[in-house]
């Protein structure tokens, strides 16, 4: 069972959007867990009017402590976190990803987070952790200059990201994923982003 965290201090990060993507998307193929660790409960609440695969599972948690106790059973757990409890998950992780959104203000914000997770490598030498661009408009400067500044931070960057599609919304929004929306678009964006993921476990 392989382990992975959505993490950023920075609320607002797209990091429930890419939960969604990553566990609908390692589902096609894997049994998956999704946890919700987030107070809000954003995921849990589109789970409970969304029709799930066999394959996925969606539990909520109140802490990072509860994974501990908790009887996860599955070929990938994916976690989502909550921006100041990011912290807290890391030592249940094997991988942590980390989203940044295209604005300098989410450039700078990810800064705390990378050196987070690098300061957490340094006592745990097999944790593995990788930084992503999320909400990319294509074919923009703007877009092409985060993918750009997000290489410049002292992790590895993942060489595919999420855009800024409206499918993502609107498939949680309908109760599907952006697997089963129908939106070829999405859908393969995310089957490729979590096939990348399982690339780097």
């Amino acid at each position: 069972m392989k382990t992975i965290g959505l993490v950023s201090q920075k609320g607002g990060a797209g990091k429930s959007t890419a939960a969604v993507a990553l566990a609908s998307a390692l589902a096609a193929k894997h049994r998956v867990i999704l946890v919700d660790l987030d107070p809000q409960g954003s995921v849990s609440r589109w789970a409970s009017m969304a029709k799930l695969p066999a394959t996925l599972e969606v539990i909520h948690l109140a802490k990072a402590a509860d994974l501990k106790k908790a009887q996860l059973d599955a070929d990938f757990v994916v976690i989502d976190t909550k921006g100041e409890l990011s912290a807290d998950a890391l030592p249940f992780l094997d991988l942590a990803l980390i989203p940044c959104s295209p604005s300098i203000f989410d450039l700078w914000a990810a800064e705390p987070t990378v050196a987070l997770v690098k300061a957490h490598q340094g006592v745990r030498k097999d944790f593995k952790a990788v930084i992503f661009a999320t909400r990319v408009k294509d074919g923009t400067v703007l877009g092409a200059d985060v993918l750009e500044e997000i290489r410049t931070f002292d992790l590895p960057a993942m060489q595919v990201h999420l855009t800024d599609k409206i499918g993502y919304p609107m498939s949680i929004a309908t109760g599907a994923n952006p697997v089963s929306s129908g939106n070829s678009g999405i859908r393969l964006e995310a089957l490729r982003f979590a096939k990348a993921v399982e690339d780097l476990l």
